[in-house]
């Protein structure tokens, strides 16, 4: 238990190690992708379609548009082929090499992505680069909003209390549970769910 004694009010906050099954879902075929000006999308077709509804991509007109990870893990998985505009072909390093140039941090939060996409949750950007991912329970993804908000914490980097109740304030305005992310240094993930109690005198 962890507690903030910066303020009158006794706050608490209850970290629950969340152990959940490797159940990984088999894909088949291969999506057939470009990458242009930084983007990674292809044409929306059965295919395409048929891996959206498993939450890849985002339907932008006659285009369905992957994230940076989203494309990582379907490169990696050898569902998905990425080509640039001279019909090179643009393997998992390549991808990784290029978007690192954006997010030095995309390997880690890739890491926490595919842990949690093998253990068959559907996992879609969050809504800040602290509150990474949104994560939804199986079987709810379009029926349900994301249950919830991950945070990634990194070994051996503080975490200061007064974030993590910024965050759990974000959480309780959208009425969702925060996870945290503990990376350690070789890689490994695990998983503490994040609750806020108000002890009454």
């Amino acid at each position: 238990m962890v507690r903030d004694t910066s303020n009158s009010s006794s706050i608490s906050l209850w970290l629950e190690w969340r152990v959940v099954e490797d159940m990984a879902e088999p894909y088949s075929k291969m999506i057939e992708a470009e990458f242009s000006n930084g983007i990674v999308k292809t044409v929306s077709n059965d295919l395409s379609r048929e891996y959206l509804r498993k939450g890849f991509g985002v339907e932008e007109g006659e285009f369905i548009v992957y994230s940076p990870i989203e494309a990582l893990y379907l490169v990696e998985m050898k569902k998905m082929i990425v080509r640039d505009h001279e019909n090179k072909e643009l393997r998992f390093n390549d991808l990784l090499t290029i978007f690192s140039k954006i997010n030095q941090n995309i390997w880690k939060e890739y890491i926490v992505y595919r842990d949690l996409r093998k253990r068959n949750y559907v996992v879609k950007d969050g809504f800040s680069s602290e509150l990474r991912f949104r994560i939804f329970d199986r079987g709810e993804f379009s029926e349900k909003p994301a249950k919830y908000l991950l945070a990634i914490v990194y070994e051996g980097r503080n975490a200061p209390i007064r974030k993590i109740v910024e965050w759990l304030e974000i959480c309780k305005n959208m009425k969702k549970e925060l996870v945290l992310a503990v990376v350690d240094r070789r890689n490994e993930v695990v998983y503490y769910t994040v609750k806020m109690v108000d002890l009454k005198p």
